[in-house]
């Protein structure tokens, strides 16, 4: 028998499991923003990467996502459109570390495939910035340009040693698409091998979800949709797998729950997907902030009604986050 001691004990260590892990992934991930930044300037500057400072961020962010999956996932939804670049490659890398873990690949080869993930976008580097930023429609030319990036980023990490063949697949092959329609070389169905369809669909769900210069970044649920919707472009076996492991309502996502308060999605529930584990922390009824609680929907009769957009309350959920996990 359950005694509500007992049950708040379970619930705690449950959460606390995230906590501990959230100050040390952020760490990591702070550490991650600086390394990738400076990867990304010494490519657009034509100067060497350095591996062993990748190599080891990679094996790190592994062992963090091993430990906790949720700590670090939790991180990938908040957004700088000042940093998108290596912001990207960094989520890409946590995502396709979660997914690979998810999937139950082994912990060393998944290392090497966070490795890959991180590098999979370095050759966008030598984009011009003006191309990068433009708010319009880019022309053939720009565009041309911009599909370039593919043979940069093999070139450079040929030149500096990243060039195992998992590492080599995910960044010539990220943009190739089931149907050949893809690039560079518009190869097509079973050519392409079952990571270049996984990366790609990373590749997709978090530049989609992402802020950049000249768009907010769309709510998971609609880059989930546009996945399930391009049948002809992504693996759907995977796309499914992947929506399985990152949850209707992933990880990080601001929440409107049935009882009128605003919660932070905080760990992930397989089983029944539209009741996770949540972090309330402010009063729709009240329109004020209040202590910051975990609630496990499965033992409540609350529901989630929709995910939502910070600015459309005024909150700035980075801090939000990084003030309820602290």
């Amino acid at each position: 028998q359950t005694t509500a001691a007992t049950k708040n004990t379970n619930e705690n260590e449950l959460s606390k499991k995230v906590e501990d892990e959230f100050a040390r992934s952020s760490e990591i991930y702070d550490d991650a923003t600086e390394h990738v930044k400076e990867m990304f300037f010494n490519a657009a500057a034509g100067q060497n990467l350095t591996p062993e400072a990748i190599s080891v961020l990679a094996g790190e962010i592994t062992e963090s996502v091993h430990r906790n999956e949720y700590a670090m996932t939790i991180l990938t939804r908040i957004r700088h459109h000042s940093t998108y670049q290596w912001e990207h490659s960094i989520n890409s890398g946590v995502l396709m570390c979660g997914f690979c873990l998810f999937l139950g690949i082994k912990k060393e080869v998944v290392e090497q495939i966070t490795l890959g993930a991180m590098l999979h976008d370095v050759g966008t580097a030598k984009i011009p910035k003006s191309i990068i930023d433009k708010p319009d429609k880019l022309t053939k030319n720009e565009m041309s340009v911009v599909q370039k990036h593919v043979a940069w980023g093999y070139d450079i990490c040929k030149r500096d040693g990243f060039d195992t063949p998992v590492i080599v697949d995910m960044v010539v092959n990220h943009h190739e698409r089931l149907d050949g329609s893809g690039y560079p070389r518009g190869v097509s169905g079973k050519k392409i091998s079952k990571l270049s369809r996984m990366i790609a669909i990373v590749d997709v769900y978090d530049a989609m979800t992402g802020d950049n210069t000249y768009k907010k970044g769309v709510q998971p649920i609609e880059a989930l949709r546009f996945l399930i919707g391009q049948k002809e472009l992504f693996d759907q076996d995977l796309v499914q797998k992947f929506i399985k492991y990152i949850g209707v309502n992933p990880v990080g996502s601001l929440v409107k729950l049935s009882s009128e308060m605003l919660a932070i999605v905080l760990e992930g529930n397989r089983d029944e997907p539209l009741k996770p584990i949540v972090k309330v922390f402010y009063s729709l009824k009240l329109n004020t902030r209040i202590s910051p609680k975990n609630i496990d929907l499965t033992k409540e009769p609350i529901e989630i009604v929709c995910s939502v957009r910070g600015e459309d309350y005024n909150i700035n959920v980075a801090k939000v986050i990084k003030d309820i996990m602290s």
